[in-house]
């Protein structure tokens, strides 16, 4: 055997006795580290649409009664009214789940209710609290000075459901732009329910008081076990949210909050995370101006969502955002490719405030037909084992034939490293 020969069956040799190292496979720059506790995340099915719903922007809560209640935005479901927020009943668990509606919200006038201001007002993060539920309401703004239309304009549009055939060409072309750039004004209130979401109160009106700024404006609950009722005793007596800043789609940072259960419609009584101190425990400030981010993507924060995955010990973060940042700024051939395609990355820490490491990454989630957003987990989905689950997202609001403009699922499986 020649010296070259030798010298390739050794290289061989060394090569497969070395460790296996995974190197997640990323299609731009991103900051975090890889994972040490989780390889990655395996789709074990197709997406799936629940029959009969058409709406999307789903947020999740697990009740005391061990359902899933999900508050969504937009269109209709089941055959009932088209409207701006209904209150969905999940049971069981995907693919042998059932969905039905509780509430179609008509008892809110989304548009007549709105302040002397250009906003567009949604619904956004639900949480159970004991037999409580609570939802945020939450405002976006329409005053973009790159695009001016005529403030009387926008005010008759914003206080119509559907106001698209009623616009000139012109005008629909401005405000097609602000409503996909949708840029984050703040929260407007929180609602209480008291039995499972049949009826609300503390509903905002005209001349209530923000309640937070465009910082904290599209607030995403963590939920520990069914009604609260497991929060780890280093987090109680707390509920915690998370909030991105800037745009729906495409935001910058997410924020950290949190405030007593027993005070959630309080404003005052919220405090957000600020650091840590020389002990390495986290600080917290009532400003929310003062707030600090716990993650950071420029450009790649869409509306986020965090999962406790309980039998693992770990936090979920999960972004999406659109594979082109929306700028305030953007010219009519950049806006027109918003919204073709979206990004997932998952990541997961030790805790609420990370520190982060990617285990995911998506380029085309959803493939090339479809532009899915707001992936979230609900932790009644996973299994004891923490290792498979159910992903809940909506998808193709424009630009697409809204085959996923629904209650969407999708599967998944774990693998540890």
């Amino acid at each position: 055997m020649n010296l070259f020969k030798l010298l390739i069956l050794l290289t061989l040799f060394f090569t497969a006795c070395s460790p296996k190292v995974n190197t997640l496979s990323l299609h731009r720059e991103i900051q975090y580290p890889q994972s040490k506790v989780i390889k990655r995340l395996v789709w074990e099915s197709e997406p799936s649409k629940y029959e009969g719903t058409g709406t999307d922007m789903h947020w999740w809560t697990w009740g005391i009664d061990g359902s899933i209640y999900v508050i969504d935005d937009d269109g209709a479901n089941f055959g009932g009214p088209g409207w701006y927020a209904h209150l969905l009943k999940a049971t069981g668990v995907p693919p042998n789940h059932k969905v039905e509606t509780v509430n179609d919200f008509q008892f809110y006038d989304f548009r007549k209710n709105l302040p002397d201001k250009l906003v567009r007002r949604y619904v956004c993060g639900i949480v159970a609290v004991d037999s409580n539920l609570y939802v945020s309401i939450y405002d976006y703004d329409w005053n973009i000075a790159s695009r001016p239309v005529n403030r009387d304009t926008l005010v008759k549009l914003l206080e119509q459901f559907h106001p698209w055939e009623e616009m000139s060409p012109e005008t629909r072309g401005e405000v097609g732009f602000i409503d996909g750039f949708s840029k984050i004004y703040g929260v407007a209130g929180i609602i209480q329910s008291k039995d499972f979401g049949k009826t609300w109160t503390n509903l905002p009106g005209k001349d209530t008081p923000e309640f937070f700024g465009n910082k904290f404006g599209a607030p995403a609950f963590l939920t520990f076990g069914p009604g609260n009722t497991e929060t780890p005793e280093d987090l109680g007596p707390y509920v915690y949210a998370i909030s991105n800043d800037g745009s729906w789609a495409t935001g910058d940072n997410v924020f950290l909050g949190r405030v007593h259960r027993d005070s959630i419609i309080f404003r005052q009584s919220w405090h957000f995370y600020h650091g840590k101190d020389k002990s390495n425990n986290p600080t917290w400030m009532g400003d929310e101006e003062a707030a600090n981010p716990v993650f950071s993507d420029p450009g790649h924060v869409g509306h986020p969502t965090i999962t406790y995955n309980k039998a693992l010990d770990r936090y979920i973060l999960c972004i999406s955002s659109d594979t082109i940042p929306h700028r305030e700024d953007a010219s009519n051939e950049e806006a027109r490719k918003w919204n073709w395609a979206s990004e997932m990355q998952l990541y997961e820490g030790p805790n609420p405030w990370g520190p982060w490491a990617i285990f995911h990454n998506e380029e085309q989630w959803g493939g090339k037909d479809h532009t899915a957003y707001l992936p979230q987990i609900p932790s009644a989905w996973i299994s004891k084992d923490g290792l498979t689950g159910s992903v809940l997202f909506a998808g193709d609001y424009v630009k697409r034939k809204a085959e996923y403009y629904g209650f969407m699922t999708q599967q998944f499986r774990l693998e540890l490293k």
